[in-house]
């Protein structure tokens, strides 16, 4: 488990930096979003230049995440900056294999232009003809590329420096070695990731055989969710957005549209409340307006040193806004994904029952959608308020309302209920017990715990005498890291540092009782 918590050292900085795309997108909708007309202009040309660099910027962080995850995992890893270029050179080498050698025959969504790469096969013979691009393997061909390399760094800090490729040092073998392994994971996926996205669209069909059926929806919404964690969001969007699969409409002049969202823009278009459209879309509303933020409320709220309470709050207070302007689902799964295991399989089976509420309640809202579907951003505050006006869309906004504010409350008491009781010990087999039997060993007795405090992931201490700290029981007990600071010592035990926290807390007011005694 302490190598499963240690994941988040690998993943904190990429996702600030994800984080800072989202916020990015969010201040260029603020003037390029056209719902947001409705309350306010900007018509300075020098605005929406700006406006549109930092679209651009956000789009290219959030769709090449996968990217600064691999290269942060190296930089952990290696320390060195030829097992970062030789990660970079391994992944390009990765994703032009796949663009020779998979097959090009699956759907458009299972190839992406990554890092700019495409091949144009017009003068290759024996290939299509057409422009080819690698495939889109998201986060697993990102973090397969990573090891890959940093197995490659590793092997060749034992190359000898006798022989007949003496010429080459560690340095250059690294980068060949990189290169080599990138090359077979390559060929690897480029066998076996079509006949994945075949399995995809098995689901994807089952879905589109009745998208009008609640359970259908609900699979959607898991399925949606789940990808977009592995940076595969936009396979099952684009199928379902701007494909027959999503659904279909003709205009009065014989123009077909096909996909939820390109119908949905193409009646609005024409002054047409769409109906029957929006359902991919619309529970969005609800998880970003509210079940979002009731679960970042209920984060703050773990925080129980007022001092680094204070400090987060701003924090906290952003990521609020930024839910309602664009979202923050994105960030906030992956960290659930690598720090509270359970607390994410919670959310994305509350994210399927949502979608399933909200085509059972009949509610379709759509968005003004621009840009890639990878970094698309659905479900904010504007998209919603430029609707309530419109008696056509009354029922949607009314159950979007309802609907919402009961998800805020269930996110709320989810996320406390889990770092309060079930992140240590699910199924209460007395590991609870044992463990903080453990820290009171590890601390010297409960009785040199001056104070305690906690936060999600971490736990503070403050101790009488720091002699007496055994730092390797802490590390069998499974702290990823021990960090001493004026202020005490700080623990990462991952999401059970709030249960930790609890139950020494209880010990040392015993503890206390029995000195008044």
């Amino acid at each position: 488990m302490r190598r499963w918590h240690s994941l988040l050292d690998i993943f904190l900085f990429p996702l600030k930096l994800l984080f800072m795309g989202i916020v990015l997108i969010a201040l260029s909708s603020l003037v390029l979003n056209s719902n947001t007309s409705v309350f306010f202009s900007i018509n300075n040309v020098y605005v929406t230049i700006f406006a549109n660099l930092l679209k651009s910027i956000g789009n290219f962080i959030v769709i090449h995440f996968p990217v600064f995850v691999m290269l942060k995992m190296l930089a952990r890893r290696n320390g060195q900056g030829v097992g970062v270029v030789s990660g970079v050179l391994g992944y390009v080498v990765f994703l032009s294999v796949t663009m020779f050698l998979s097959r090009q025959n699956l759907a458009s969504a299972a190839y992406d232009s990554i890092l700019g790469l495409s091949l144009n096969t017009s003068s290759i013979s024996g290939m299509s003809g057409l422009v080819q691009y690698p495939l889109q393997t998201g986060l697993i061909g990102a973090l397969c590329v990573g090891l890959s390399s940093r197995v490659a760094y590793q092997k060749s800090r034992g190359k000898l420096r006798y022989g007949v490729f003496s010429f080459i040092d560690r340095d250059g073998y690294a980068l060949i070695l990189s290169a080599f392994y990138s090359f077979l994971l390559g060929v690897l996926f480029s066998w076996f990731w079509p006949y994945l996205i075949d399995g995809f669209y098995l689901v994807f069909d089952f879905i589109a055989s009745d998208i009008s059926n609640p359970i259908n929806m609900f699979v959607y919404g898991i399925f949606d969710r789940v990808l977009s964690v592995f940076n595969l969001g936009g396979i099952v969007r684009y199928t379902f957005w701007f494909t027959e699969m999503g659904g279909t409409w003709q205009d009065m002049t014989g123009t077909s549209y096909a996909g939820d969202v390109a119908v949905w823009m193409a009646q609005s278009a024409r002054n047409l409340y769409p109906s029957g459209f929006g359902r991919f879309i619309t529970p969005y509303y609800v998880l970003n307006l509210f079940a979002i933020p009731g679960m970042i409320a209920a984060l703050y709220t773990t925080f129980t040193d007022k001092i680094e309470k204070r400090r987060v709050r701003m924090m906290f207070v952003i990521c609020l806004l930024v839910s309602l302007l664009t979202g923050v689902i994105l960030p906030l799964e992956i960290l659930l994904l690598v720090t509270a295991p359970l607390l994410f399989m919670m959310h994305i089976f509350a994210t399927g029952i949502i979608f399933g509420l909200c085509q059972a309640m009949n509610l379709n809202l759509g968005f003004s959608f621009a840009g890639k579907t990878a970094a698309a951003m659905p479900g904010n505050i504007f998209d919603l308020l430029v609707y309530v006006r419109n008696i056509n869309a009354y029922k949607t906004i009314t159950g979007i309302l309802i609907l919402g504010v009961i998800c805020f409350v269930l996110y709320f008491l989810m996320t406390k209920l889990y770092y309060m009781f079930l992140a240590l010990d699910l199924f209460n087999t007395g590991m609870t017990r044992k463990k903080v039997d453990g820290f009171a060993v590890a601390v010297g007795g409960i009785e040199n715990i001056k104070m305690v405090n906690s936060s999600p992931f971490r736990l503070y201490v403050q101790v009488h005498d720091s002699n007496l700290i055994d730092y390797n029981q802490f590390k069998q007990l499974g702290a990823s890291k021990i960090l001493e600071t004026r202020a005490g010592y700080a623990i990462d035990f991952g999401a059970g540092s709030t249960i930790y926290r609890r139950e020494l807390t209880k010990r040392m007011r015993e503890c206390k009782r029995r000195i008044d005694d």
